[in-house]
């Protein structure tokens, strides 16, 4: 995997740099054109994404300034968002009329990860709730306090991850650069990661208890869809049928909507997520009560598991083999996946078997979960 994830970021940035050439040709020149992360930045691409919506040229100037060879004057003109705040790179947060940051950028202790600290407009159109529409950016709260609130089981949750699962930990500094911390009405959006903005796991953390649990998992889970972005930016190196397909043409299941694609990332990230959590729990990570919760996400995970496990088998059997569904890179990655299904299930099965998931919503509740399954004294 980190072979192929090496040589798709090559992939990515030359692609990126196509793009800048051809938007503004002589901005080139003023890049470090060796710097890799000049051209893995996220704004890049949800500028490239989005500019019909919001961007002159001027902005991807704006943009890459922090990045420049020479250092020259900061210069904002499109990029301050409705409360005159403007982000660049590198270099911090700006006011309107103000020609010094009045906040800077925050790098996670111990990390290389960026959390952005506050509503920035070349997010604007990159939250959209479930029928893909943007939402207003009133519903959406990123701030400093957020950041401040959670940062410790933040900060926690990745040291865990890296001194526990370090081969994961290490996939995951290749392709994430920067976290958002926002908070929001589920019924808007959940936690995603988007091509749209590659790089970035935002995290919706909307319920006052989350800990380093939450952090854990999600972590695990926004960044594995990064990873397998990344890795499967070449998807006819992986799939064999077209990605694109509906399942719901092939397992005839009421609300089912998702492509084969995003099946096979769906089950990537339920591995990524049981990965980190069990490794934490093998640890001796958590406290009685994380521990509790640890373990009932892992059985909430288990339950999505089987149920796409079964998505999975049915396309599988439609095509008569998984060898004329997926080439042997992807037969290589579900190995992986189905590997880490059947270990879970048969290291939890005798603890998870009384839990009950009733009352759960799309997202897992621990306050709910606790209703149901009481931690035993």
């Amino acid at each position: 995997m980190n072979k192929t994830i090496i040589q798709n970021k090559d992939i990515i940035i030359n692609t990126i740099k196509i793009l800048i050439y051809k938007e503004v040709s002589n901005l080139l020149e003023k890049l470090d054109f060796e710097d890799d992360n000049t051209f893995l930045e996220p704004l890049l691409f949800a500028y490239f994404n989005t500019k019909e919506n919001l961007f002159s040229k001027g902005a991807l100037n704006e943009i890459l300034q922090g990045y420049f060879k020479i250092e020259e004057k900061i210069k904002i003109k499109y990029t301050f968002n409705k409360n005159e705040i403007a982000y660049i790179p590198k270099i911090g947060y700006f006011r309107k009329d103000e020609i010094n940051p009045f906040d800077n950028i925050i790098i996670l202790p111990n990390t290389n990860f960026e959390v952005i600290t506050h509503q920035i407009i070349n997010l604007k159109y990159i939250f959209k709730d479930f029928n893909n529409n943007v939402i207003d950016e009133s519903k959406i709260t990123i701030s400093k306090m957020l950041y401040e609130d959670n940062k410790k089981s933040l900060s926690t949750a990745l040291s865990h991850i890296k001194q526990y699962t370090n081969n994961h930990y290490s996939l995951i500094e290749k392709c994430c650069k920067k976290i958002v911390l926002f908070e929001t009405d589920p019924k808007n959006t959940n936690s995603f990661a988007t091509i749209n903005a590659h790089g970035i796991a935002f995290l919706n953390i909307y319920q006052k208890e989350y800990d380093e649990v939450f952090f854990i998992d999600d972590i695990a889970h926004q960044t594995g869809h990064i990873i397998m972005t990344t890795l499967t930016f070449k998807r006819k190196d992986y799939f064999l049928i077209d990605e694109n397909l509906n399942i719901n043409n092939i397992t005839n299941k009421h609300n089912e909507y998702r492509s084969f694609y995003i099946l096979y990332h769906a089950l990537y990230t339920y591995y990524t997520s049981t990965l980190c959590l069990d490794n934490c729990l093998s640890n001796n990570c958590f406290n009685k009560k994380q521990e509790y919760e640890a373990i009932a996400r892992i059985g909430f995970y288990l339950l999505k598991y089987k149920y796409d496990m079964d998505n999975f088998r049915k396309v599988i059997n439609h095509y008569k083999g998984i060898e004329k569904v997926l080439t042997e890179k992807g037969i290589a990655v579900f190995k992986k996946i189905n590997d880490q299904f059947m270990f879970i299930r048969n290291k939890y099965y005798d603890t998870l078997k009384s839990f009950s998931y009733e009352n759960q919503p799309y997202n897992f509740t621990y306050k709910e979960f606790i209703k149901l399954n009481p931690i035993q004294k």
